[in-house]
């Protein structure tokens, strides 16, 4: 017997033991289809070492009958590996008709056994194929076929992904099967199936691995809408007890995400205003005064100007604030949203020039995000009527932002905000 053959047969069969403790390890395919996986392998490894023995028993013939079983179980196991295999990726409804097909086949081939029909073992021991020999010849090209099937329904379902590792799959099953089919010395067909059970395991797994993923990423992003939507209405909730209706999250939101927008088109701090971080900042805009909820309603929405220990008292809401921060939505598992959300909260009433609180922060000491939010806060307070004051014409406003450039604000994102809304508004 060829070295060669007999090591050749040994890997392969090493192989599917392997590949069959691998898939029962796997923690991403659902328990049927390890099962099916587990299936077509030890099906290949049962085939392999029945084509093995019949070549020891073809050089040694030591049992007619032995080698004629031995040779009907590999006839009918063989044609029917792409059964499980289709299973295991999920394709149900065409595998149980097509098993019915090769079911039937494998019923013929016991049927003709002993009359030669199909193959037939001689006083000598030797192997010779019959007079209808086409019979088993059908079965396996009907087998290739579902298997082509098998592969065409895997590449529609994951129809965004590359084509190449299916093709190559099916190159090497051809190249190892129709060669055994044409010429008995040549025995590579298991070795091609081998390689191609082995190659769409990984194929099928990867893609399932990546649904899962993508499935994950949705299911995520329909969290964060949640989320989002609980933390506006919560942001309304505290914005509703003094006496506002609402709009000033809405309003302060939306020009957090313009100004945002314009400083990244424009090029300002680029190192730290990019797509993610404006996403971001618009956002942590609705919680940038859930602090409030633990100032009370008599300083809250005291219609005239707050004493100096009411003042102290209102600007403890910006260190409340930072810290429900963390309490509120710790779970979203995003430092750096969650850095951004504190910083906007934290800090969005520091000043330019050091004057402002919780901590007196000057120039570039107080996050971008917390001065893109000042800027907004402070117009939308403008043009807003508050219980203390009528709103302010939007003019008057612009004019105030623009004049504070440089001590209250950031010098290039306020002048960018004015020009901005003079353009919103026409002006």
């Amino acid at each position: 017997m060829n070295p060669i053959y007999s090591v050749m047969i040994f890997v392969c069969v090493l192989s599917m033991v392997t590949m069959s403790l691998l898939v029962r390890c796997n923690v991403t395919l659902a328990s049927k289809a390890k099962m099916w996986f587990m299936l077509t392998f030890m099906g290949i490894a049962f085939g392999m070492t029945a084509e093995f023995l019949r070549t020891v028993l073809d050089a040694n013939p030591i049992s007619n009958d032995l080698y004629k079983i031995i040779t009907l179980v590999e006839f009918c196991i063989t044609p029917m590996l792409p059964i499980p295999l289709s299973l295991a990726c999920g394709i149900k409804k065409p595998a149980f008709s097509v098993s019915a097909i090769l079911l039937t086949h494998a019923m013929l081939e016991i049927v003709l056994v002993n009359t030669g029909a199909v193959f037939n073992i001689d006083s000598n021991g030797m192997y010779s194929r019959g007079e209808y020999y086409i019979i088993y010849i059908f079965s396996y090209v009907f087998s290739l076929l579902y298997l082509m099937f098998v592969f065409y329904f895997i590449s529609k379902r994951f129809r965004n992904r590359n084509l190449i590792i299916l093709i190559a799959s099916l190159v090497v099953i051809f190249a190892g099967i129709i060669p055994s089919l044409i010429e008995r010395e040549i025995k590579t067909a298991f070795l091609g199936m081998t390689f191609m059970a082995i190659i769409l395991y990984c194929y099928y797994d990867d893609l399932t691995q990546q649904e899962l993923s993508d499935n994950l990423a949705a299911q995520n992003e329909r969290i964060k809408t949640m989320q989002a939507g609980v933390i506006i209405g919560i942001a309304n909730l505290i914005e509703s007890r003094d006496n506002s209706t609402g709009t000033h999250v809405k309003n302060t939101s939306n020009y957090v995400r313009m100004l945002a927008h314009a400083a990244k088109d424009a090029g300002i701090y680029p190192e730290t205003i990019n797509d993610n971080f404006v996403q971001m900042v618009v956002n942590a805009a609705p919680l940038h005064d859930i602090g409030k909820i633990s100032i009370p309603d008599e300083i809250l929405q005291k219609p005239g100007k707050l004493t100096e220990e009411e003042f102290e008292i209102m600007k403890r809401h910006t260190i409340i604030g930072g810290e429900m921060i963390y309490q509120v939505i710790e779970d979203t598992n995003d430092e750096e949203y969650i850095k951004v959300a504190y910083d906007v909260a934290m800090y969005h009433h520091e000043k330019w020039n050091g004057k402002g609180y919780p901590e007196g922060l000057a120039g570039e000491e107080i996050p971008v995000s917390a001065r893109i939010m000042a800027i907004a806060d402070v117009y939308d307070a403008l043009v807003m009527e508050r219980v203390y004051k009528k709103a302010f014409p939007v003019e008057k406003a612009l004019a105030i932002i623009e004049e504070d450039a440089g001590s209250h604000f950031d010098p290039l994102l306020a002048p960018l905000f004015v020009k901005m809304m003079k353009v919103t508004n026409s002006l």
